[in-house]
């Protein structure tokens, strides 16, 4: 999940290309995210494995 870590931050700092409203990437949400989804990732991969 580092990676996406890193994208994540990577994202958050660099000029869009795409028109915004004024408001910023929200990193530590989109980290919770992340997390959340890697961990229903796991479980899933859990459940048809065994």
């Amino acid at each position: 999940m580092g990676r996406l870590e890193q994208d994540v931050a990577r994202l958050a700092v660099a000029p869009s290309p795409l028109p915004t409203s004024g408001q910023d990437m929200d990193v530590d949400g989109a980290r919770a995210a992340l997390r959340s989804l890697d961990a229903l990732i796991a479980d899933l991969k859990g459940r048809t494995i065994g």
